[in-house]
């Protein structure tokens, strides 16, 4: 009897980025994938390979982080898939989750088929506190320009060299941006960026830009000369990683 290919398997994750390292296996460090990896050894019984749509740094978070993996076996069709869903959720610790999961078709990859992904960064200002939303939150003493910060967004829709905000091991460094969206509801500001991918640390470095802005700190007309100056911008400052959520992958 001919062997069961193994079934492919996309899931949709979230997860609280604060007591992670980051989501890519790292030597002696807790990682999503680690976790991930570990869980699924364990219920399958072989090792078990997972891959992410996007890395994302130490205590950054995610609530639509897709990730695919082979199941070494043939997995029954429909019910079935919510049970070993629920299983794997045992798994798992309690800062780390899988939201769905289904078959997927043998050749998915879920970094290259991405089509784009979107990212939000929370800023409550003016001294305004939420306890339960810290770790998730960017608190700050200033009043934000709002309107400033818009402008300065504009100017990095597009296709650009990011070279000033964010770095790449293989060197490429222009990316296209689709939306830089920021929205304001009494004390919280949200910075919404969707492009077809990223640079690291990419958003956090904008953001940082567009605080410095929201200050008044820097016009929003600096951010051409930023862009085309290829040197780090802020000598390298990033927002902190707490109010960085990975929102949705798009294929």
């Amino acid at each position: 009897m001919a062997a069961t290919a193994p079934r492919v398997l996309r899931a949709v994750i979230e997860y609280d980025g604060t007591a992670f390292a980051g989501s890519q296996v790292q030597p002696n460090a807790r990682t999503v994938q680690g976790e991930l990896e570990t869980a699924l050894n364990r219920l399958i019984g072989e090792r078990t390979r997972v891959q992410l749509a996007g890395r994302t740094d130490a205590g950054v978070h995610a609530t639509g982080q897709v990730v695919a993996f082979r199941h070494p076996r043939e997995l029954p069709r429909g019910a079935d898939l919510p049970a070993f869903q629920r299983r794997l959720n045992a798994a798992l610790p309690r800062d780390l989750a899988v939201r769905s999961l289904r078959l997927a078709p043998a050749g998915f990859d879920p970094r290259r088929d991405a089509r784009r992904r979107v990212y939000r960064y929370r800023i409550l200002m003016n001294g305004m506190r939420r306890p339960l939303e810290a770790h998730r939150t960017l608190e700050i003493d200033d009043p934000l320009d709002v309107d400033a910060m818009k402008a300065a967004a504009a100017r990095m829709v597009g296709e650009h060299d990011f070279a000033s905000l964010g770095s790449h091991v293989h060197g490429r460094t222009v990316r296209e941006l689709a939306e830089v969206r920021i929205t304001r509801r009494g004390d919280l500001v949200e910075v919404r960026v969707t492009a077809n991918a990223f640079l690291r640390r990419m958003v956090r470095s904008m953001v940082a830009l567009l605080l410095e802005v929201g200050r008044g700190r820097l016009a929003p007309e600096r951010v051409d000369e930023i862009l085309s100056g290829r040197a780090r911008a802020l000598h390298g400052r990033a927002a902190p990683a707490r109010g960085l959520t990975l929102e949705r992958v798009v294929y």
